[in-house]
């Protein structure tokens, strides 16, 4: 997938010495332009379906829903990976310990996994599985069928290794599809989104530190 590009652009940090600041100062600003460059190609997509704002400035009612919306978020994920623990004795998804394994591997990559995990990452994937994905395929006064398709959209784009870790992210997903239909409007998703992969990132920051 297009999206996927970016990422790995960091497998390249791995290659190069440590010593080669002109090299990994290369690879980070192709890694930042890339992530860029994607969100852009995206966003031209979504404004050849969508006739109103993609997105606009958060309203009281929009910060109520980012509350809501990321409380459950932490209901969703404190129960599912209780029982992918239990079931399939994973402590992490197998696309979270992709990121900690990457996170661990250089400092290089620590820094901008951090930074396009919390801001670039959000706004891509809200531009492509809630703006594109529900706005190209649906009508405006469907509900369930676009919550359900961008959930499951969601999950395929990240790495399952079985069907309670599929079930996370669709459910993710379809949360982010919610709060984007009742607030019709991109950023409180994005806001969403970016609290949720924020505290998570800290928390991985923490445990390798």
């Amino acid at each position: 997938m297009l999206i996927q590009l970016p990422p790995v652009l960091l497998l390249g940090f791995q290659k190069l010495p440590a010593s080669s600041i002109l090299g990994r100062s290369l690879l980070a600003v192709g890694y930042i332009a890339g992530y860029a460059l994607v969100i852009w190609l995206v966003w031209l997509a979504l404004k050849r379906v969508t006739t109103g704002p993609i997105w606009r400035r958060l309203t009281g009612p929009d910060w109520r829903m980012i509350a809501i919306g990321w409380i459950g978020f932490f209901v969703i994920e404190i129960g599912l990976n209780m029982l992918n623990q239990l079931l399939f004795s994973q402590t992490e998804t197998a696309n979270n310990q992709a990121i900690i394994d990457l996170l661990k591997s250089d400092h290089w990559t620590f820094y901008l996994l951090m930074f396009s995990g919390v801001v670039m990452s959000p706004i891509l994937e809200e531009l492509l599985f809630r703006g594109y994905l529900v706005n190209a395929f649906f009508k405006t006064n469907q509900f369930w069928w676009p919550v359900i398709f961008s959930g499951v959209a969601f999950s395929i784009g990240h790495a399952s290794s079985n069907p309670v870790s599929f079930l996370i992210y669709a459910c993710l997903g379809g949360i982010l599809a919610t709060v984007y239909l009742k607030t019709n409007n991109l950023t409180t998703s994005i806001g969403v989104h970016m609290l949720n992969n924020a505290i998570a990132m800290a928390g991985m920051a923490v445990m390798l530190r």
